[in-house]
């Protein structure tokens, strides 16, 4: 499938035109190498966009991500993702998913069983709490119960299915986090920010669509590596000015921005921008 194909398949789904499936695709590939003057290429278009399409994945509700690890493309997708590939599949003949108890009463795993209608015995998969638990992730902290399930459904759909260029989201937070254990910067300096860069990334950005993408995808980059509480404020107001700009360029009615109240940044209205505030 080429990726024009692609493109008009992703578009047909959830009902847009290719050109703003396009621009989101760039803005998420931009956004994931977090470099100053980066380019969505061809080949990384063709990548992402096929993925989606074979997969009925949505970009625009971030159902796929585009995620760089060792200087090679890879497509993230949420548990959201994992379950729309599943229950599309035509020999999916239902799953449970069976939690597993210590003398305590902790939950130490859960197994996933997926029933394959041509199969005589379901794909089972069994993730252990103590493997998978990230200390440092607020997901886990507050909802490793549901964060564990979800682990385990969607390594069971891969091994199903035979999904095999998908990583889950939390493969890529592992993945980053190894980067910068690596790093030899003492752990009490908060990594920099090159607010340069990050506002030349937005103002590449052409439509809303975009921005958008691109905003979400530095709110987690910056979840990942502790910077984001610190520097949420600016980022708003930054997004807010990218905002403005776009919608006085196509004359567009003015949207809500953000509001200073007591030297303190409001974010309420910024529900359209969806930095990423689900798990």
């Amino acid at each position: 499938m080429t990726t024009k194909n692609s493109l008009a398949v992703i578009a047909q789904n959830v009902g847009t035109t290719p050109e703003e499936i396009k621009d989101v695709l760039s803005g998420m590939i931009i956004s994931a190498k977090a470099q100053h003057g980066a380019k969505a290429t061809d080949a990384e278009l063709a990548v992402v966009s096929g993925v989606c399409a074979t997969y009925g994945l949505n970009p625009l509700v971030r159902e796929a991500h585009a995620f760089i690890s060792g200087g090679k493309l890879q497509v993230m997708i949420g548990l959201d993702g994992w379950i729309k590939i599943m229950l599309r599949q035509k020999n999916y003949d239902g799953h449970e998913q069976v939690d597993n108890f210590n003398e305590k009463g902790e939950l130490v795993s859960v197994t996933t069983k997926i029933y394959v209608k041509d199969r005589s015995h379901p794909t089972c998969v069994t993730e252990y709490m103590d493997e998978c638990y990230q200390e440092k992730s607020s997901a886990w902290k507050g909802y490793k119960k549901r964060m564990l399930h979800g682990k385990s459904l969607g390594q069971a759909v891969r091994v199903a299915f035979g999904v095999s260029e998908l990583i889950d989201d939390d493969e890529a937070a592992r993945i980053t986090g190894a980067r910068h254990e690596k790093d030899i910067t003492p752990a009490s300096t908060a990594p920099s920010i090159d607010w340069q860069a990050i506002n030349d990334m937005m103002a590449e950005c052409a439509d809303l669509d975009t921005l958008k993408g691109v905003a979400g995808g530095l709110r987690r980059e910056m979840e990942i590596n502790g910077t984001w509480a610190q520097h949420k404020d600016h980022m708003i107001l930054l997004h807010a000015e990218h905002k403005e700009r776009i919608e006085k360029a196509y004359s567009q009615q003015s949207q809500a921005q953000a509001q200073v109240m007591d030297g303190e940044v409001v974010d309420a209205e910024f529900t359209d921008v969806d930095f990423g505030d689900g798990e």
